[in-house]
């Protein structure tokens, strides 16, 4: 299986005039799979090439980088395409990547290849303060060993966080869960604590029972079908969060008998089950939640002497169901259940009322408004879509004119009170102006996104590699700077007679996008957005060369560093001559309001 992905990135590669090795295409295949879960390698492949991948000669170990967003974190790959590899070998390249990140942390540099230096001095200056040595180390390879003595060696006192191992089963694994029809365990019976502690719950469509499972009897279940069904409908994979696997394996190893008062247990979805006395017979199940318990559990239990219970719920379809339909269902109890990941400054306002009536006003226009995770938009929205979180960076890059947040901190759009009522706290079910103004800005984002994505997609390359470098860091720069238009063009603001401190004293809302008439938007938003990416590299060039900033992630970082150098400077130039005279007769009629 893996050999076929590996095939199937080589001929990638070849169709984008590229000739890859093994060793380079596993390094692809490992970054597409951790980082993009995904096995569409077109799609991602501009990034994966220029800003992911760094294997080379003087790269400190590190195969490749990764920025994930939603949990602020650095991810390093380091790959080996071999089945050859011992404990030895894994701790010499896991010490050369922590030496390499202490003389990242340290500006020792010199030493590394161009893309080491570029691609995670980027990733890594994306970190906020409150984030800072929040990285992960992936190792991946097709070889046998004992992973805990490799563990064991980097306890204590290294400049990464988290250390995770990925063999030959894992990769296959990860790949198969992407995939469709995934096979589930078939038959399997554990252990509970006897027929009087349980509870049984039934409707037209369901039928349920929670029993007490024994935590031996689900370390046997884990070790005998880990890779073969087990985890394959659980719609998350295992993201280790210190935090959390320390303090369940203290209880497992400490106080396994509070262990079902600490937690939330497991949920399995299944086509039937059985109970007779002390154990429940389940059959073509999986666990659709509790994968991260399972597996702390299974890896961390001393002995069968330390046994202990823990809640779980079995649920199963009162319907005899085809393969396509036990899918359905299978997702269905997954996404309803899947409770149990780290919870997130958005999920908290989830069933706020402001973000429940905006929903409903999104829907009254056919348009959909994620608000909660695991619940995405139905097809026939088609790309009339967005999730709140994206649509408050919009807002906060377009109006507020701090990409900086926006892109940096998103949390805070949420956490913040102040941020928060900026964007969702408005009148928009009274303001028909604020509410078109909103939809109009998910369709503007479509526009960019497409643009964007063709950009990275072009051979002909319109923009040349530090000029792609801006702008895969740079959207909500640009999207600041496109709200910034969008007043000079409504007569919100004058480049003469304004103060760039009153930019934010009022926004008016309403239509623009919509209005345009000509057959030419398309054409005029990638100018744009390629006029506006060679003025950000510009500036950053120039920022670079007075050591003001240290990689492009670092130049769009703060709000600060966008209204002191990159808005002050884009005022500056609309003042030369005919600038702004052109920037109007081009491209005003994209973002004129209705009169």
């Amino acid at each position: 299986m893996i050999k076929k992905e590996i095939e199937k990135i080589v001929t990638v590669g070849r169709n984008n005039n590229m000739d890859l090795s093994d060793d380079k295409a596993f390094d692809i295949l490992m970054c597409a799979l951790y980082c993009y879960q995904s096995l569409d390698y077109q799609k991602h492949w501009y990034d994966l090439i220029n800003s992911n991948i760094t294997d080379g000669s003087n790269d400190g170990g590190i195969d490749f980088v990764y920025f994930d967003e939603d949990e602020m974190r650095v991810v390093i790959g380091q790959n080996k395409y071999s089945n050859t590899i011992k404990v030895g070998d894994v701790f010499n390249e896991i010490k050369k990547i922590d030496l390499t990140i202490n003389d990242f942390n340290k500006n020792r540099t010199q030493e590394y290849n161009k893309g080491v230096r570029k691609n995670f001095r980027d990733t890594l200056d994306r970190l906020t303060d409150e984030y800072t040595g929040n990285i992960d180390i992936v190792f991946s390879s097709l070889s046998l060993f004992d992973s805990n003595k490799v563990y064991r060696k980097f306890e204590v006192n290294n400049n990464f966080s988290e250390l995770i191992i990925m063999g030959e089963n894992e990769i296959v694994k990860m790949i198969e869960d992407i995939r469709e029809n995934l096979p589930v365990v078939k038959e399997y019976k554990f252990d509970i604590s006897g027929t009087q502690n349980k509870l049984k719950y039934a409707s037209d469509a369901y039928s349920g029972v929670v029993l007490n499972i024994s935590a031996n009897s689900l370390k046997k279940a884990f070790d005998k079908f880990e890779t073969e069904g087990l985890f394959n409908l659980n719609i998350r994979r295992f993201i280790k969060a210190k935090n959390v696997d320390d303090a369940i394996k203290e209880t497992i190893n400490k106080k396994p008998s509070d262990f079902w008062f600490l937690n939330n247990g497991l949920t399995i979805a299944c086509k039937d089950y059985h109970i007779d006395g002390n154990n429940v017979k389940i059959y073509d199940f999986s666990i659709v939640n509790g994968g991260q318990t399972t597996t702390l559990i299974a890896k961390n239990l001393p002995s069968e002497k330390n046994d202990f219970y823990l809640m779980c719920k079995i649920v199963k379809s009162n319907e005899e169901l085809d393969t396509t339909e036990s899918m359905r269902f299978f997702n269905n109890i997954a996404e309803a259940t899947n409770s149990q990941k780290p919870i997130q400054p958005r999920d908290l306002k989830a069933n706020a009322p402001e973000m429940v009536s905006l929903q409903r006003l999104f829907e009254e226009r056919d348009y959909y408004l994620e608000i909660k995770r695991g619940l995405p938009a139905a097809r026939r929205y088609g790309r009339n879509k967005i999730k709140n979180e994206e649509l408050a960076q919009l807002f906060f890059s377009f109006v507020v004119q701090k990409p900086g947040t926006a892109r940096s901190n998103k949390k805070a759009l949420f956490s913040n009170n102040a941020n928060y009522k900026q964007v969702f706290m408005r009148s928009y079910a009274k303001n028909k102006d604020e509410l078109n103004f909103l939809i109009e800005l998910v369709n503007y984002n479509n526009y960019l996104d497409d643009v964007i994505q063709r950009l990275k997609d072009r051979k002909d390359r319109t923009l040349d590699q530090d000029e792609m470098s801006i702008l895969s860091n740079g959207k909500q720069c640009i999207v600041a700077l496109t709200g910034f238009i969008y007043r000079i063009v409504n007569n919100d603001f004058s480049i003469k007679h304004d103060n760039i401190i009153s930019i934010n004293e009022k926004f008016n809302f309403g239509n623009f996008i919509s209005n345009y008439r000509e057959d030419d938007i398309e054409k005029k938003i990638t100018d744009l957005v390629v006029e506006l990416t060679k003025f950000l590299k510009d500036e950053y060039a120039r920022e670079f060369e007075m050591e003001k900033v240290t990689s492009p992630s670092n130049f769009m970082k703060t709000d600060k560093k966008y209204l002191e150098a990159i808005l002050k400077r884009y005022i500056d130039f609309l003042r030369i001559r005919n600038n702004e005279t052109e920037l109007l007769e081009y491209y005003g009629l994209l973002f004129k309001r209705n009169e």
